[in-house]
């Protein structure tokens, strides 16, 4: 491997992702020790990267290169992400470190496949959409997951009492969430170039794009602007750039980040009103805007998208791919998780979430 420290910096951004995350996700899931519901979020998250490991070799050997331990990291984000729901559904440790093992086996892997090494997926799929940080496997196929679990969980899930963060806490670990994920979308070029800087700003303005997106959204239906808010519309929008980040120009960055932040706003809100469950907001912010950002880059990708060429290869490989693994993942997780709540459950005492 020679670009080892592009590589390093690589793993280190998104292992710097995760931590944030869990952090930020703490309203989502159920109440406990601080120590206890790290530890339970790494396990989840190495049961993904193992998989990964493990798989990735024998499936598809090509990918063992220099994105080899950059996707394993990648897996276990998507890993957490994707048991959030089991674990806010009432499923213990080991249910939510199955699940995660399971649907990162099943799920994750032929997904990163086909997005880094498409080339090995073409004979089973002959899909090869453009996937630069992994979109596909980490926000689509994660946020998927999550639906077909609170799908699976309909109106009977336990009440959980669920955990809380400090603002100062939650205001750090955004900053830094999003100083992490712009380092590994221009970290997961493997080199630093003339395009590092181009990736950079597109991140930037995706989320602003984002923020802005959610809060005008948030601004019509609640008249109310919160530090929550906020937050949800720079994931969204660090989220939709993550695809394309080096192939957006600024306009359309924030075209993408504008658009998926107003879309995972009015889905999250509609949803989380509907049913009191803050784990929609994994669909709304990975699921919803994942897809529109893959989406815009079919359709705004420089000298490759619908607008430039006027071919429609493009945009069908990155709508055509969305789909299929937004429901395969839905599926396979509604499955997963029908049969893995059948196993004992611990569930803390009941409180209302709040909404964002």
């Amino acid at each position: 491997m020679e670009n080892w420290t592009v590589i390093a910096a690589a793993v280190a951004a998104i292992v710097v992702v995760l931590v944030c995350l869990a952090v930020v996700d703490a309203r989502m899931l159920p109440a406990a020790p601080w120590a206890r519901s790290v530890l339970v979020s790494l396990a989840c998250a190495a049961a993904g990267t193992l998989c990964w490991a493990v798989l990735a070799p024998v499936v598809a050997p090509s990918v063992v290169g220099d994105l080899f331990f950059p996707i394993a990291a990648v897996a276990g984000v998507a890993a957490y992400l994707a048991t959030i729901a089991v674990r806010a559904g009432g499923g213990g440790v080991a249910v939510a470190i199955a699940f995660a093992l399971a649907w990162s086996a099943l799920v994750f892997v032929p997904t990163a496949i086909m997005s880094f090494a498409p080339f090995a997926s073409t004979g089973l799929l002959g899909i090869e959409p453009v996937d630069h940080g992994g979109s596909l496997a980490m926000n689509v196929a994660s946020g998927a997951a999550a639906l077909g679990v609170l799908l699976a969980t309909g109106s009977r899930a336990p009440r959980l009492r669920t955990a809380t963060i400090g603002r100062t806490t939650g205001v750090i670990a955004v900053v830094v969430l999003c100083a992490g994920w712009l380092t590994w979308l221009a970290a997961a070029e493997l080199a630093v170039d003339d395009v590092t800087p181009s990736i950079l700003l597109n991140g930037v303005v995706g989320a602003l794009g984002g923020a802005a997106g959610w809060l005008a959204v948030q601004r019509i239906r609640h008249q109310s602007t919160t530090l929550t808010a906020v937050a949800a519309g720079l994931v969204s929008g660090l989220v939709s750039v993550t695809a394309g980040a080096p192939l957006f120009t600024p306009v359309s960055a924030a075209a993408a980040g504008i658009l998926a932040g107003a879309a995972a706003c009015i889905f999250t809100l509609r949803r989380v009103g509907a049913t009191r469950r803050q784990q929609w907001f994994i669909v709304g912010s990975h699921l919803i805007a994942g897809g529109v950002g893959i989406g815009v880059l079919g359709l705004l990708a420089s000298n490759m998208g619908f607008l430039f060429t006027g071919q429609l290869s493009l945009i069908a490989n990155q709508v055509l791919g969305t789909v299929l693994v937004a429901a395969y993942s839905t599926l396979v997780s509604f499955v997963l998780w029908w049969v893995l709540k059948r196993f004992p459950v611990r569930a803390p005492a009941a409180s209302a979430p709040q909404t964002s």
